[in-house]
């Protein structure tokens, strides 16, 4: 019972978080999701979090968010 609704607030949470946007993007620019906009499905070594119905790793979201910002530092 506590777990199922550990879950479903955990799920609305994930859909009414802001998105965050850097200077250089608009509205239709896709951007790699964060620890922040995700919920926590194991927590293990590696963190494995749940983002737009996929599973990564906390390793892939950091790798991710760094391939992000060298995109948009180098501007295209």
């Amino acid at each position: 019972m506590a777990a199922s609704a550990v879950m479903l607030v955990a799920g609305a949470g994930c859909g009414m978080a802001m998105p965050a946007w850097t200077p250089t993007q608009t509205s239709g620019t896709a951007r790699a999701p964060r620890v922040e906009d995700c919920a926590i499905v194991a927590i293990s070594s590696p963190t494995r979090y749940a983002c737009n119905g996929k599973v990564y790793t906390s390793f892939q979201l950091a790798k991710m968010r760094m391939d992000d910002e060298k995109k948009y530092a180098s501007g295209k």
